[in-house]
């Protein structure tokens, strides 16, 4: 008897999670501008031509998840309402038009952040955030958010999260010799 409860309570478990997580059902994207699948593979596609050395280690890029659902390898935070998000492949985030998401891999070494835009059915990216000689900086992107956020009643909270982008995410080191791949404007190399 003890044998047929572990079994039945492994299929259950099984039958319920995917990859040991529950899987959240999401219904369409709210902004019909949106289609959350085709967005997630437009992002997906600009860190694969940003960040290419990370097919030189695994062999992959970055995509959409085979539900279409969610973002495979990397997350997608919200910085317009932090609550919307999609950190660990589980989640269901809304694409909506004005808001400003942070998105970067999770494997810390290649997690150079990019900043996506929701314009009127289009992205406006800013790339690989404050990487030296690599992407955009940090104080364009909020030159820019100055003038389109001028009469936006939140603007200095959301200004506030662009600022601090980085604690909006989640990243993970697969060794403690981990360095991110870009040198950071303003740091000094070594």
């Amino acid at each position: 008897m003890s044998r047929f409860l572990w079994v039945s309570i492994f299929i259950l478990a099984f039958t319920f999670t995917s990859n040991g997580q529950v899987r959240n059902e999401c219904s369409a994207n709210s902004d019909k501008l949106y289609d959350r699948k085709k967005t997630i593979k437009q992002l997906a596609k600009t860190l694969n031509k940003s960040i290419p050395e990370r097919k030189d280690v695994y062999r992959t890029g970055y995509d959409v998840t085979e539900d279409g659902k969610s973002p495979a390898g990397f997350f997608i935070y919200d910085l317009t309402d932090p609550s919307n998000k999609d950190i660990t492949s589980t989640g269901c985030i809304e694409f909506e038009k004005d808001h400003i998401y942070h998105f970067a891999p999770f494997d810390y070494a290649f997690s150079l952040s990019h900043i996506a835009i929701l314009e009127n059915g289009k992205l406006k990216i800013f790339k690989s955030i404050n990487c030296k000689d690599r992407g955009d900086r940090l104080e364009d992107v909020i030159a820019y958010l100055n003038q389109r956020l001028a009469n936006d009643k939140n603007k200095d909270e959301i200004l506030d999260r662009v600022k601090n982008y980085r604690k909006y995410g989640k990243y993970y080191k697969m060794d403690n010799y981990s360095t991110l791949v870009c040198q950071q404007v303003g740091e000094s190399k070594e």
